[in-house]
């Protein structure tokens, strides 16, 4: 199984990279073959609404998105990982996912196990949860859940497919140890997800 990682902050080595690695490594842990992208090095144009997708099925824009579509097909789980930028996603993760309108007809990424990873400097984190959450079910993909016991503080704070942390200076969610743990366990989730998929 693969498991593709897409860090859509515009600044390298920040606090949403740190906990979409740690999702990535402990998925590798537990099995996967992992890879991670980082959408500040794509040049990725937004959505003109032409439509001729609802046609062609295909994107008309040629950029670098259309090496990140080959990617979404290939994997068989998401993880997509955003700071907060005015109660909602950053620029660069909303021009990929508005670029992904090309796969709404045929709902080409049905049954992808995705993850989320929101990171907040003090408000806005619910917003753009949600808005990844809608992005993945749109596509009908299917938010990572934990498998087995657990105790009744970490069902409390099961947020269905996803990590929301508070962070503000450069790489300090590293030293957030229940940040990190949950990222650990999204990791391990994506996993057992996409195994009970596969066996039916």
């Amino acid at each position: 199984m693969k498991i593709l990682g897409i860090v859509c902050s515009p600044r390298k080595k920040g606090n949403t990279e740190v906990l979409v690695k740690e999702v990535l490594d402990s998925a590798h842990k537990h099995g996967a073959k992992v890879e991670i992208i980082t959408i500040c090095d794509y040049a990725i144009a937004p959505c003109d609404g032409c439509e001729s997708c609802e046609s062609t099925g295909k994107c008309k824009i040629e950029d670098d998105m259309q090496g990140i579509y080959a990617k979404l097909l290939a994997y068989d789980g998401i993880v997509v990982g955003s700071p907060v930028y005015y109660w909602g996603v950053t620029a660069q993760a909303k021009a990929m996912i508005d670029r992904t309108f090309v796969f709404r007809k045929e709902r080409r990424l049905r049954n992808k196990v995705a993850g989320a990873v929101v990171v907040a400097r003090d408000t806005g984190a619910s917003a753009a949860f949600s808005q990844l959450s809608d992005f993945f079910n749109l596509h009908r993909m299917i938010p990572a859940r934990s498998i087995g016991p657990r105790t009744v503080e970490e069902l409390a704070r099961e947020r269905g497919g996803g990590v929301i942390a508070y962070a503000d200076k450069r790489g300090e969610v590293s030293e957030n140890k229940k940040a990190m743990a949950e990222a650990q366990s999204l990791g391990k989730a994506m996993v057992e997800t996409i195994q009970i998929l596969r066996r039916g």
